[in-house]
């Protein structure tokens, strides 16, 4: 196959995922408009692959609902009502008791970056929210949100020829802890243990890289600009981030990817991956997906070394 066809049909690949992804959030958009009519008080969002446009046959929805201007109580009872209406329309839901079961003031993503109660639940809630997260119900307040919590990061004044160290070093610390939290969730052998690392070395991994990508964009602008910047890129999904950056040098790493994304949507794939403990390490699917991740991780190094450089101070700034 030429190169030529071979970009083609990755990108084939992309676009129906994306598609796929693009119908979905429609359906949950209108549930909610149809449910909420004008309310004011709260927005909801999505994380994950639908957010990323990702979405396989495998996905579920990481719904949440933040509070701008209401009772969390009340907040939480809508939360259940939409989460009911969701599954009876035929959205998979994730499991109860992860990070995002009960609502969240969106002020506190403000008000809790760094010291002691700037714990995982806060960083993860934060930092997807900023580089992935996605509208479902109450767009402008959405968007308003996410320009307050760059702000936060991006301060007034700061230096042209500063890049925005507060966010990127906030993108680091949570890259580091999601790897640092998977040794801690397979513990004991009892969760499956492939499937969690596949996606920590293809889909997290991009969602850090692209993250890197979007605030080494923001050397040598005032700091409104860089702002903007950042406003712009983090409001695009990572795949789509790293190809308007990066343009055609990305097209290695997003074939890479296509060809995950490929492996997560076919049934017996996935079925391998999900075996508990270590079986799902020894699996012909798990051996063909790790060589392609090692692949994946050594092309976004060459972007990082060929594209920005190891002079430039995001380089820097990773190393030490």
């Amino acid at each position: 196959m030429s190169a030529g066809a071979d970009t083609s049909e990755f990108d084939r690949k992309l676009l129906h995922f994306q598609e796929q992804s693009d119908a979905r959030l429609a359906t949950m958009r209108d549930a909610a408009r149809a449910m909420f009519g004008e309310a004011t008080g709260f927005m909801i969002g999505v994380n994950g692959s639908l957010a990323r446009r990702e979405y396989t046959s495998g996905s579920d929805v990481d719904l949440f609902f933040l509070v701008v201007d209401g009772d969390l109580a009340k907040a939480k009872e809508a939360q259940d009502r939409f989460r009911q209406k969701l599954q009876e329309i035929g959205v998979k839901m994730p499991a109860l008791g992860g990070v995002f079961e009960e609502p969240l003031a969106a002020d506190e993503m403000l008000n809790t970056i760094g010291g002691n109660d700037d714990t995982n639940t806060y960083i993860t809630r934060r930092m997807l929210f900023l580089l992935e997260g996605e509208w479902i119900f109450n767009q402008p307040k959405f968007e308003e949100a996410r320009k307050a919590l760059i702000a936060k990061y991006v301060e007034d004044g700061l230096d042209d020829k500063k890049i925005c160290l507060f966010l990127l070093n906030d993108i680091i610390r949570y890259w580091r802890t999601i790897c640092v939290d998977y040794e801690y969730k397979i513990a004991g052998g009892v969760k499956a243990k492939a499937v969690r690392l596949i996606k920590l070395r293809f889909s997290r991994m991009l969602l850090y890289f692209a993250g890197v990508v979007a605030v080494g964009q923001t050397q040598g602008l005032p700091y409104e600009e860089k702002r903007a910047v950042l406003d712009t890129l983090l409001a695009t999904p990572p795949i789509e981030r790293l190809r308007s950056v990066i343009g055609d040098k990305s097209q290695t790493s997003l074939r890479l990817y296509a060809e995950f994304l490929d492996a997560l949507d076919d049934t017996e794939t996935r079925k391998q991956l999900e075996l508990l403990g270590d079986d799902g390490l020894s699996t012909m699917a798990y051996a063909a997906l790790s060589e392609k991740a090692r692949a994946f991780k050594d092309s976004l190094f060459q972007i990082l070394v060929t594209e920005l450089g190891t002079g430039h101070p995001v380089i820097k700034a990773l190393l030490l």
